[in-house]
C-alpha cells in the first residue's frame, strides 16, 4: 500500500476557491484505479491550509493518478490561486495495525 501525505496553502482570498477545487479533485480521484482513500481537510487553525491524504494499491496506481490531464490541470488551478506549498510525499506501508 502507498501512503500519501500532500499540503496546499492558499492566501486567504483563495481559500473558498480552492476548497471547490480540492473537494472536485477528491472525488475524481476516488474513482481512479487503486484509489482506496483520499481526503483532504483544512487545519482549523490557518485557514487555506489543506492536508491531503491518499491511500493507493500501488506506486504504479499513484502514478497513473498523477499523469491523468485533470490532476496537471488542478495542479495548474491551485497555482493560479497563489498556491505557496504544494507537496506530495508517498510512502510504502506494510501490514495494517488497528490502534483504536
Amino acid at each position: 500500500m502507498i501512503i500519501s501525505h500532500g499540503t496546499l496553502s492558499t492566501p486567504p482570498e483563495h481559500a473558498e476557491g480552492a476548497r471547490t477545487l480540492l473537494r472536485q479533485v477528491a472525488q475524481a480521484s476516488r474513482q481512479d484505479a487503486g484509489c482506496t482513500l483520499y481526503v483532504v481537510s483544512e487545519d482549523l487553525e490557518q485557514p487555506g491550509h489543506f492536508v491531503i491524504t491518499e491511500h493507493w494499491d500501488s506506486m504504479a496506481d499513484m502514478q497513473a493518478h498523477l499523469a491523468l490531464p485533470g490532476v496537471g490541470e488542478a495542479v495548474a488551478a491551485a497555482h493560479a490561486m497563489g498556491a505557496t506549498d504544494l507537496t506530495i510525499t508517498a510512502y510504502e506501508g506494510g501490514a495494517q495495525t488497528r490502534i483504536m
